[in-house]
């Protein structure tokens, strides 16, 4: 059975770097965390998987476990 969804927030990224900067912050975060757009998720954990979406369009952050305040702050540039 799939894990629950405990929190879900939304991202958007300008260019390349803030991709790399989210993923090292997110890569900081000691809970799962993935990234869904459309019907593709991938893990948010993952630089090649990030680049792989579409970064003109706004992502929906999914956590599954982890202390969801402290991923807000790591994050909280790219928050929608």
């Amino acid at each position: 059975m799939p894990e629950a969804v405990a929190e879900e927030l939304c991202v958007k990224f300008r260019n390349i770097d803030e991709i790399q900067g989210f993923a090292k912050a997110v890569n900081q975060f000691d809970g799962d965390v993935d990234l869904k757009q459309g019907r593709i998720t991938i893990d948010a954990k993952s630089l090649l998987g990030i680049c792989s979406m579409n970064i003109e369009e706004e992502m929906e952050l999914q956590v599954f476990n982890g202390d969801a305040e402290e991923l807000k702050e790591l994050i909280k540039k790219f928050l929608v």
